[in-house]
C-alpha cells in the first residue's frame, strides 16, 4: 500500500463519516450552513454540512457563508456520532470548538445523537 493509497482511504472514511450522520436527519430547528475543519491522520480536511427542512448535505465546496465553522479531529467526530461523546462535553473540553453560531452548531450535534443506529 503506498501513502496515496492511505490518503485516498482516509478521504472515503472521512466521507463515509459525514454520510452516516446526516443519513435520516431530521429537519433542523433552523436551516444552516457548516463548515467543519477535520484533523485526521493525513491532514486537514475540510467538508460542508447544509441541513435544510429536507435533511442534510454533505458537500467538499462552500455553497456560501457558513453560519459556523466547526473545528473537531475524525476521531472525536467518530465518538460524537457513535454517542460516545456528548457534544456539551466536547465542547467543554475544547476538543469541538465553534466559531459562529454556537447554538445552531449544538443544536446540530444534538440530533446528530439522535441520528441512525
Amino acid at each position: 500500500m503506498t501513502a496515496a493509497d492511505l490518503r485516498i482511504e482516509a478521504e472515503q472514511s472521512l466521507d463515509q463519516l459525514f454520510d452516516w450522520c446526516c443519513a435520516g436527519s431530521g429537519p433542523p430547528g433552523r436551516p444552516g450552513v457548516f463548515r467543519f475543519v477535520v484533523t485526521t491522520p493525513s491532514g486537514i480536511r475540510t467538508r460542508w454540512v447544509t441541513s435544510t427542512q429536507a435533511g442534510d448535505a454533505v458537500l467538499r465546496d462552500a455553497p456560501g457563508p457558513p453560519n459556523a465553522t466547526v473545528l473537531i479531529s475524525q476521531a472525536d467526530l467518530t465518538r460524537l456520532a457513535l454517542g460516545e461523546l456528548a457534544g456539551s462535553l466536547a465542547f467543554a473540553t475544547d476538543a469541538l470548538r465553534i466559531e459562529g453560531d454556537v447554538f445552531l452548531a449544538m443544536a446540530w450535534f444534538d440530533r446528530l445523537r439522535r441520528g441512525p443506529r
